[in-house]
C-alpha cells in the first residue's frame, strides 16, 4: 500500500526560481498534476491553447489571477479565495495582469503528464502533452468556463464545507474547521485520491501508522485505500482544500451534506 506524501511550505520539487516566476510541483499523481506558482506583476503565463482530454483548474491564493478565454481572448479577474475551472476544449490562457506578486495553485485532472511536461521545458527537452493551439472552429464556448462556485455551503459536525468543482475528473471544497474538534474515526476512499493545501491554521493527519503535521502552505496527498483521518491542531481555526481525484461523488456527498440526507450519499467512503 502506497503511503501519504507530505509537501511542506515551499518544498515542492522546483521547476523555475527567479525574481519573476517560482513553480513548484506539488502531485503528479496519475489523478491530479498539481503546482504551486508565484508571478511577479506583468509576468504572462500560457498563451492561448486548449486541452482536449483534461481539466485545468486555478485557485488564486494572493493577487489577482487574469485568465485569458476564447478566441477572443476575453478577460477575467479572479480574485483570492476564488477558483476558475476551465473544461477540455475550451480555449484559455491566463497572466499576472495584476500590480502585486499573484500566488496560485493549479490542478490538472487527470494529470496527463502536465508534471512532466514542465520538466522537460525546465530541462529543454521536447515533449508531447495534452496541449494545443485553438482549433479552428473556436473549441467549446468560453462561457463553459466557471470562474467561483454555486455557493453551496454545508455545515457538519464542527466543519464549514464549500463546494468549488463538482465535475467526474475532480472535485473541490474549500472547508473550514474548528481547533479542538475530536477526529472523526478512520475511513478510506477505494477508488480516488484526496488532497489536501493548507490555507490557514495547522491540520494533523492520522494516515496508515503514521501521523502527519501539515501547516498552512502543505500539501498533503492520501493515495486511494489508505485509511485516514484528520483534525485542526492548530491555536485557532483551520481553513483548507480538499480535493477528490476523480470524483466519485464527492459534489453530491456534499450537497446531501447542506440538505441534512447524509444517509444516502452515495459517495467513494468507508469506514476503515
Amino acid at each position: 500500500m502506497s503511503e501519504a506524501i507530505l509537501v511542506p511550505p515551499g518544498g515542492g520539487e522546483i521547476i523555475g526560481d527567479s525574481a519573476d516566476r517560482r513553480v513548484e510541483i506539488l502531485s503528479d499523481d496519475e489523478t491530479v498534476h498539481a503546482t504551486w506558482s508565484r508571478f511577479a506583476p506583468g509576468r504572462d503565463g500560457a498563451d492561448l491553447h486548449v486541452h482536449r482530454r483534461h481539466s485545468d483548474l486555478f485557485y488564486v491564493l494572493g493577487g489577482q489571477l487574469t485568465v485569458r478565454l476564447g478566441v477572443a481572448d476575453a478577460r477575467v479577474l479572479v480574485a483570492p479565495g476564488r477558483l476558475a475551472r476551465v473544461p477540455p476544449l475550451v480555449v484559455h490562457g491566463f497572466r499576472n495582469g495584476g500590480d502585486a506578486d499573484l500566488r496560485y495553485l493549479n490542478f490538472h485532472a487527470p494529470g496527463e503528464a502536465f508534471a512532466d511536461y514542465l520538466r522537460a521545458v525546465r530541462d529543454g527537452r521536447p515533449f508531447s502533452y495534452d496541449q494545443h493551439p485553438p482549433p479552428a472552429d473556436g473549441g467549446r464556448p468560453p462561457t463553459d468556463a466557471v470562474v467561483g462556485s454555486d455557493g453551496l455551503v454545508a455545515e457538519h459536525a464542527g466543519e464549514r464545507i464549500a463546494l468549488l468543482a463538482d465535475v467526474d475528473a475532480i472535485g473541490i471544497a474549500e472547508v473550514w474547521s474548528e481547533p479542538g474538534k475530536e477526529a472523526p474515526p478512520q475511513h478510506v476512499h477505494h477508488r480516488h485520491t484526496e488532497s489536501y493545501y493548507v490555507l490557514e491554521g495547522e491540520l494533523t493527519f492520522t494516515a496508515g501508522a503514521r501521523e502527519l503535521r501539515a501547516a498552512a502552505g502543505s500539501w498533503v496527498q492520501i493515495p486511494a485505500g489508505l485509511p485516514h483521518t484528520l483534525m485542526s491542531t492548530g491555536s485557532g481555526p483551520a481553513r483548507f482544500l480538499d480535493v477528490h481525484t476523480p470524483g466519485c461523488g464527492f459534489g453530491a456527498y456534499v450537497r446531501r451534506l447542506h440538505d441534512a440526507r447524509t444517509e444516502d450519499a452515495e459517495f467513494d467512503q468507508a469506514p476503515a
